[in-house]
């Protein structure tokens, strides 16, 4: 996996002189600036971006041009400075880039031209394949998905985990290697933050992660200690979920066991430093019965509205839980689950029983990733779906609004008879109205399907498969990518 970086200058001020020789000069308005010292540095987490740096005389902005046989993209940043660093991301593997460093102010621009080599995509991460392209109805932008590579036997990886943001065609463009612990459930959650930073779930020995564009870790939360006791809340194995607050502190999950080896779900806000600063204990509030499987909870999300003061928490097998944030903490309702919860589903074959990643909405909808599976493997026939449900809490009602397969015509025979996800899933809606899903497999007989589906009339509009054996738990759609535009 090698990367270079040229100099090839080709026009432009300052060609081929060494990066930051001589003190910048004061500004002067009157001209435009003079650019020195181009250098090309390959990423050394990221074999798909690199570093692109150069200093000018005059405070200006940063700009680089990038394409294959001319330019069709950039980066840039609008602030003025003298030392200027650009990360470049969104290349395709093994393929030769133009680039172009543009510095600019009120007086003018200057440039000067180099080239990048991209290297080979890292083991296990695999191009996917689009088998629908509908670019009018699409919603464009990046998809980014965790992959648990193919290898080892059934559902236990041998490679550690990769976050990978693929565009329209299915070519990866960017990518993280998570740590070097061999991914065995492929249940990383991936949250995108408004600084285009990541925050990871925990994966097998891999501790959940905020890590930022060019790989570097911002932070890392507490060990995993898969071995540590699973009824002390300090040492409980952690769940396959994080996220971050816009207050700055992160969410986690513990699997914590009660004195019958049922496991719960304990809520934890961390601090930067990993203390816990606030946390909440299902089993405080709810109690299985005495009939209830060991998995009785299986934690997977939560959304939590810091301003309304509640939270979303889901269990996979006892439904979506809003819950008071403050105070006695209290259950508000349940909906759907094992019991059937507190609304009434209209119609009754609505009913969700085991769902992943509730999309809670401002519009009162909710929008999830109905399994249809639970504990044990359903009759045959079934399949899963993607369904948004309008809840109505002062009748206790909910009602659909969108429901994929659902009832719609035309619909292709993969997703009405072949479709059933046992394990992972996600479905967004996006900012066209689409809802993007995310139907993740892992086997060697069965692929994994990312699908875009237009709620108007059902349709399909873009769709990526992995190769068979390798396994995605979710995806979200950058729009508009992170960082690079088109020119």
């Amino acid at each position: 996996m090698s990367a270079s970086g040229g100099l090839e200058a080709r026009g432009g001020q300052g060609a081929g002189l060494t990066a930051g020789a001589g003190a910048p000069a004061p500004e002067d308005p009157a001209k435009a600036p003079v650019l020195s010292g181009l250098l090309v540095e390959a990423n050394p987490n990221n074999t798909l971006s690199c570093f692109v740096s150069w200093t000018t005389d005059l405070a200006s902005t940063s700009e680089v041009q990038f394409g294959v046989d001319g330019y069709q993209f950039h980066v840039v940043q609008s602030e003025s400075v003298t030392a200027h660093r650009v990360l470049v991301i969104g290349m395709h593997a093994e393929t030769a880039y133009l680039l172009k460093a543009v510095s600019s102010n009120a007086a003018g621009a200057a440039s000067v031209e180099g080239t990048f080599t991209t290297g080979a995509l890292p083991s296990g991460l695999p191009v996917a394949t689009e088998t629908v392209a509908d670019t009018s109805g699409a919603q464009n932008g990046w998809t980014l998905i965790n992959v648990m590579p193919a290898g080892g036997r059934g559902f236990v990886g041998t490679e550690p985990g990769i976050m990978a943001m693929y565009d329209m065609e299915g070519q990866p463009v960017w990518y993280f290697v998570n740590g070097t612990t061999p991914d065995v459930r492929g249940d990383v959650s991936l949250r995108v933050l408004a600084n285009h930073n990541l925050v990871l779930g925990p994966s097998s020995g891999e501790p959940p992660k905020e890590i930022d564009l060019a790989g570097n870790v911002i932070w890392q939360g507490p060990p995993s200690t898969p071995g540590g006791s699973s009824m002390d809340p300090a040492t409980a194995p952690m769940s396959h979920y994080a996220g971050k607050l816009e207050n700055g502190n992160y969410v986690i999950f513990r699997n914590l066991t009660n004195g019958d080896g049922i496991i719960g779900a304990l809520v934890q806000e961390l601090s930067p430093e990993n203390e816990v600063v606030w946390s909440w204990n299902l089993f405080d509030h709810e109690q299985p019965p005495a009939d209830a499987q060991m998995d009785w909870c299986h934690p997977n999300s939560v959304t939590v509205d810091l301003v309304n003061d509640v939270f979303y928490l889901s269990c996979r097998y006892q439904g979506v839980f809003k819950v008071k944030r403050s105070g006695d903490q209290a259950v508000l309702w349940e909906l759907g689950g094992e019991k059937g919860g507190d609304f009434t589903f209209d119609p009754p074959e609505a009913a969700v029983f085991d769902q992943h990643d509730p999309e809670v909405h401002a519009d009162g909808t909710i929008l999830v990733f109905d399994n249809h599976y639970g504990y044990t493997a359903p009759p045959a026939g079934t399949t899963s779906r993607a369904i948004e449900f309008k809840l109505d809490e002062s009748a206790m009602v909910a009602t659909p609004t969108f429901e994929f397969p659902g009832s719609y015509e035309n619909v292709d025979d993969w997703y009405r008879s072949s479709w059933l996800t046992p394990y992972w899933g996600d479905a967004d809606r996006l900012a066209n109205g689409n809802v993007l899903v995310c139907a993740g497999l892992r086997n060697n007989s069965g692929q994994t399907h990312v699908f875009e589906v237009r709620p108007s009339d059902g349709a399909v509009v873009w769709q990526i498969t992995l190769p068979a054996g390798d396994g995605s738990y979710q995806a979200e759609r950058l729009s508009p990518p992170p960082l690079v535009e088109p020119m």
